[in-house]
């Protein structure tokens, strides 16, 4: 399977009409009060900005509130564990990201951590890593980035947002293949501390999610030097994929929905029923278009299995640098 490969409208869309629009009737008059969402990534960020998003349109179909809360720290370590940690009783949910189950764990950045206790309710988004520059800067394209590089090895800076983590691999697969020397500048905080130091010139370039640099390339400010995926992405048909600039990189990220494992069963159902009927509703496919959410519904089923061969590509990748000497453990 192409981990970051477009995905079928086609079946999306039949995933979302074969879902119930409720679970079983044990969870009839589930959920009768509001809903917690916690989420690991600061305030104001790309991951915060679309799933905030979100939740507004599940509101409509759970007919509750959904209060999000802010929980940082430990690359999404700590809110991770508080979703993890919280009453298994249906009203406590949170958003994840690839950090939360390929970074912290493999890394045991939380102590008590433990990805099994989560259970996945279905994906927002799914979209390819990019490479963006300021728009003011001279390089267009990957060749002109990798001479500048090479130029003057060692001192150009690629922002990510955490060493070893979902944007830092993509930018050391990059620079290894591309035969250059930068400086990987983390910026734990999130992707919106990453693009403001980007765009203040405080960094070279960015190594982001197309969604987290969308606002950015639309109002002037910023540029795609490439997108890591295998074809082009439909929020920038322009700008070629790096394997058409010759470097075969292939990653990406994404955002899922969670619950406690122990969560009642039909409580899980009807939730993931909500979720995807959000996919369904235009507006909110229109806000995701507007924004460039990257917007892809997986259920929970085929979501843990994507999070499942994701972290087998990723894993592979960072016991390799490991055993180079180029990250630690």
């Amino acid at each position: 399977m192409k981990l970051f490969g477009k995905l079928s409208k086609t079946l999306v869309a039949a995933a979302v009409l074969a879902l119930p629009l409720t679970g079983p009737a044990k969870a009839a008059d589930y959920p009768s009060k509001d809903i917690m969402h916690i989420m690991p990534w600061s305030a104001g960020g790309g991951t915060d900005t679309v799933m905030r998003t979100f939740m507004s349109f599940a509101e409509k179909q759970l007919g509750v509130g959904i209060n999000t809360q802010n929980v940082t720290g430990a690359q999404s370590g700590v809110g991770t564990l508080r979703l993890m940690k919280s009453r298994p009783d249906g009203y406590t949910i949170g958003s994840l990201t690839w950090d939360s189950v390929i970074t912290v764990p493999y890394y045991k950045l939380v102590p008590g951590y433990d990805t099994e206790q989560l259970a996945y309710l279905g994906s927002v988004t799914v979209h390819p890593t990019a490479l963006i520059v300021k728009a003011d800067s001279p390089w267009k394209d990957l060749a002109e980035f990798v001479a500048a590089a090479k130029a003057a090895p060692g001192t150009l800076k690629i922002a990510n947002v955490g060493t070893g983590g979902v944007w830092h691999l993509p930018a050391i697969d990059f620079a290894q293949q591309a035969g250059i020397e930068v400086q990987h500048v983390p910026y734990p905080k999130g992707s919106g501390p990453q693009r403001e130091a980007l765009l203040s010139g405080e960094t070279d370039a960015a190594s982001t999610s197309l969604s987290a640099a969308f606002s950015a390339v639309q109002s002037g400010q910023a540029r795609v030097l490439g997108v890591m995926s295998d074809e082009r992405s439909e929020l920038f048909p322009d700008v070629p994929t790096f394997k058409e600039q010759g470097f075969d990189v292939v990653w990406g990220s994404f955002r899922l929905i969670a619950t406690q494992a122990e969560v009642d069963p039909a409580q899980r159902a009807a939730l993931e029923a909500a979720f995807a009927k959000v996919f369904g509703m235009p507006e909110f496919q229109k806000a995701a278009a507007d924004t460039g959410m990257g917007a892809v519904w997986m259920n929970a089923e085929q979501t843990a299995a994507y999070v499942k061969a994701s972290q087998a590509k990723a894993f592979k990748l960072i016991d390799e640098l490991v055993a180079a000497g180029l990250l630690s453990k």
